[in-house]
């Protein structure tokens, strides 16, 4: 429980200077898959489309993401990732891998190996778990 709060603590304090977890989120999602609507992030994110917008409502404030219309359908809003996005989005997975170095810095290669195992084993039995729910 210590060693949990205390790599919270510090990945907030690095990372969190930057954009929220939850806005690069966001930016990632919009980087790899385009142009999306607050409906479509909140689906994939897990939260709600108020919960999107309020997030969006800071990116556009920061200017790493705007609204636009879809050209298809004029009703439709859209996010869309600026370049100031895609730049701050590219240092926060810098700062994220120096982060993940830090806090592994001195295991030898065989320890993070099995580390490695350990949390591909965990997230194995995670997926197994919620296809057994579906």
């Amino acid at each position: 429980m210590e060693f949990q709060r205390k790599v919270s603590v510090e990945w907030n304090k690095r990372l969190d200077k930057l954009v929220s977890g939850s806005q690069a989120i966001i930016l990632r999602s919009l980087e790899e898959k385009g142009p999306q609507n607050a409906s479509t992030l909140a689906k994939h994110l897990r939260i709600t489309p108020g919960a999107v917008t309020s997030l969006s409502d800071k990116l556009i404030t920061n200017g790493y993401a705007q609204r636009k219309r879809d050209s298809n359908d004029r009703r439709m809003i859209l996010l869309e990732i600026t370049e100031q996005g895609r730049e701050i989005l590219q240092l926060f997975k810098v700062e994220i891998k120096s982060v993940v170095q830090q806090f592994f810095s001195g295991l030898p290669d065989e320890d993070i190996n099995h580390l490695i195992r350990i949390y591909q084993h965990v997230l194995m039995n995670i997926s197994t778990k919620k296809e057994e729910k579906s």
